[in-house]
């Protein structure tokens, strides 16, 4: 009885780290989602510094929830959405031109997104400087 509790202790130990890790980690998502939409590049480097993570390890699993016409997206789709052209510079350097180059969810990558984007009209922001900076990072 007694080796019962201590596994069953040990368990419980051992699953919360994971649990307080992941809710962590969703904070930090939701914190980068903020910076990338509100062009603070800085803050991002804080906070990835500060979580000690690397922008191009995680960029994949990132995704940035809908809200103020923006339909959900990564990181470099919520800063082009909301032209925020620092944070979008900070995010296409750090992620390289691999991750520029790779296919979302919808199977576009950023630079498609955003010519397609441009060409709707549905942007607030002039998106010609976006397209240069996804074409040089291509």
């Amino acid at each position: 009885m007694k080796y019962l509790l201590i596994a069953v202790f040990s368990t419980l130990l051992a699953f919360t780290p994971l649990q307080a890790k992941a809710a962590d980690l969703n904070a930090v998502i939701s914190s980068l989602c903020d910076y990338a939409k509100n062009n603070n590049r800085s803050s991002m480097r804080k906070k990835l510094k500060q979580a000690r993570l690397k922008l191009r390890k995680i960029y994949q699993g990132v995704q940035c929830g809908a809200g103020d016409g923006f339909e959900g997206g990564s990181l470099l789709r919520v800063s082009t959405y909301f032209g925020a052209f620092d944070s979008a510079k900070f995010i296409a350097t750090k992620i390289g031109s691999k991750g520029v180059k790779n296919a979302e969810t919808d199977g576009k990558n950023i630079l498609t997104w955003t010519e397609a984007l441009q060409s709707s009209g549905s942007a607030s922001a002039d998106l010609a400087q976006f397209i240069e900076l996804y074409k040089s990072k291509s």
